[in-house]
């Protein structure tokens, strides 16, 4: 018997533009794009939030509106991978903290933390994840 997967399902409101999809639905499975905190373009140039605080907010946001675009909630997330910029001074613990109150919800996730850079400067935070709800 063959088993066939729905072909998975894409959030890309710019047809392909951008290189990636925000987020792809594939069965039982949401997979994320990197999100970051950005707030805004000006002139084609994306404009991210001022500060790290700000930008784990603007990231909480933007995770749970990605989630459900494909009926997903943060509490849905059972992987994420979130990557902090070097020149990030913060305690793990109140890094874990934040994560945790405004981009999980509440929610614990299996997880990872690097230490990277964007290829934008500004980006002091980002966090991909892995959302499971079965149709």
């Amino acid at each position: 018997m063959d088993i066939c997967l729905q072909d998975p399902e894409r959030d890309d409101p710019l047809g392909g533009a951008f290189g990636a999809a925000r987020a792809v639905r594939a069965g039982d499975f949401v997979f994320t794009s990197a999100v970051t905190g950005v707030v805004g373009l000006d002139e084609g140039v994306p404009q991210f939030a001022d500060t790290f605080e700000d930008q784990v907010r603007v990231v909480g946001e933007r995770v749970g509106r990605r989630l459900g675009r494909f009926g997903c909630s943060p509490g849905d997330i059972v992987d994420a991978t979130v990557f902090v910029h070097p020149s990030v001074a913060i305690d793990p613990g109140r890094l874990l903290e934040r994560l945790f109150e405004l981009v999980f919800f509440g929610h614990a996730p299996a997880l990872s933390v690097v230490r990277a850079a964007s290829v934008y400067d500004d980006v002091l935070v980002s966090v991909k994840v892995v959302a499971y709800k079965p149709r």
